[in-house]
């Protein structure tokens, strides 16, 4: 196999077959302050168990996911080895990031702190955000992509209806062990023609919080 690319949290192997194979290390991020963010840009540093985590809890959704026919570009997964083959997705652009907010917490706050609190229900807020570590992740709009040539807007209606079904199932899923999901951000791409979820679904892109505590890498995932 071929090394494709080297990210903070998985390195991409080529298959010969085409596929790829994703390999997850126990990097976090976090934020320019050095805490735990889903939301942040930087590797704040490694702890012994969150690729394995990550793995875990991506198979798990993956799998739930496909029970509710729901497409990914999920193959298989080998969790004694943290590696996950996936099919082929063409990014948008650079690869934009779709984010979900059941409440406010994180940049939301940073953002908008003078409208609200921390922890206030919202109304299923939903983002785009390029994938650009240099300009933090900039924010766009429907008539941004669109201008930009990075999503039509059916393109967008569909993603936004998706993420919408996704994250809600998520939550559901997490509500029933007791937990709440805060925010989540997920990633789409084209397999085929057809926009369906890549990339993963775990710790390192969600905000859970357990008895209105946030919940750390580890013991998220030890709790799916």
């Amino acid at each position: 196999m071929k090394l494709f690319k080297t990210g903070k949290t998985k390195d991409v192997y080529k298959m010969p077959d085409g596929n790829y194979l994703l390999k997850f290390k126990d990097t976090v991020t976090g934020n320019s302050s050095g805490e735990t963010d889903p939301g942040g840009n930087k590797v704040v540093g490694s702890v012994d168990g969150v690729a394995s985590g990550a793995l875990k809890m991506t198979h798990y959704f993956f799998e739930l996911l496909k029970k509710h026919n729901i497409a990914t570009h999920y193959v298989s997964a080998d969790l004694s080895k943290n590696e996950m083959v996936v099919r082929p997705a063409k990014l948008f652009g650079n690869g934009l990031e779709f984010v979900l907010r059941y409440k406010a917490a994180g940049s939301f706050i940073r953002r908008f702190e003078l409208y609200c609190k921390e922890n206030e229900m919202l109304p299923k807020i939903f983002e785009v955000t390029l994938k650009d570590d240099i300009r933090d992740d900039p924010p766009v709009t429907k008539e941004i992509l669109a201008a930009l040539k990075l999503l039509t807007p059916a393109q967008y209606d569909k993603i936004y209806s998706e993420t919408i079904k996704i994250c809600d199932i998520v939550k559901d899923d997490l509500k029933a062990r007791g937990l709440e999901l805060v925010d989540i951000k997920i990633e789409f791409g084209l397999v085929d023609g057809e926009i369906i979820l890549i990339d993963e679904i775990s710790p390192g892109n969600m905000r859970v919080y357990q008895n209105n505590k946030k919940l750390d890498y580890l013991t998220l995932s030890s709790l799916i």
